[in-house]
C-alpha cells in the first residue's frame, strides 16, 4: 500500500526568495535595457525552486520510506528507523519547512523531513514499525 505525504512549505521562507528571483530581473531589465543572461539565470534558478517545491514528498511503499526532493531520492527501510523527534534544525535537508522531524535510522544515519500531515505520517510510520521511539 502506498501512502504519500507532501512536504509542509514555509512560504515566509520561500516566498521572498521566489519574489526576488522572478521580479528582480524585470526591474533590472528596465534599468539596464535588458540583459538576457542575468534574466535567464534568475528564471532558471526560480524554475528550479518551483520544481523542488512541487516534487518534495515522502512515500511509504513496501516497508520503505522513500524521500523525494527534486532530482534527489532517498530510500530508508522502515525496519531500520529507530527514532523520530520534532526539531527546527535549519540544516539543509529534503524539507521545505523549519517545522521538521528528525528521522534516525541505521546505526548513525538521520534525515530531516517536514510532512504537512505530521500526525498522519507518524501514524503510518508507527503502523509499519511500532518499535520506533517518538515524542
Amino acid at each position: 500500500m502506498k501512502q504519500i505525504f507532501r512536504s509542509k512549505i514555509s512560504w515566509w521562507l520561500f516566498g521572498p526568495i521566489l519574489f526576488l528571483l522572478l521580479f528582480f530581473p524585470l526591474w533590472y531589465w528596465e534599468q539596464t535595457a535588458g540583459h538576457f543572461f542575468t534574466t535567464g539565470i534568475n528564471l532558471l534558478v526560480a524554475t528550479f525552486f518551483i520544481y523542488l517545491i512541487r516534487t518534495t514528498y515522502y512515500l511509504f511503499h513496501d516497508r520503505q520510506l522513500l524521500v523525494y526532493c527534486g532530482p534527489w531520492r532517498m530510500q530508508i527501510p522502515v525496519d531500520s528507523i529507530t527514532q523520530v523527534e520534532a526539531t527546527h534544525n535549519p540544516i539543509s535537508s529534503p524539507a521545505l519547512s523549519l517545522d521538521r522531524l528528525l528521522v534516525r535510522y541505521g546505526k548513525y544515519d538521520s534525515v530531516l523531513i517536514s510532512p504537512a500531515d505530521r500526525a498522519g505520517f507518524l501514524a503510518a510510520l508507527l503502523q509499519l514499525n511500532p518499535a520506533i521511539r517518538h515524542d
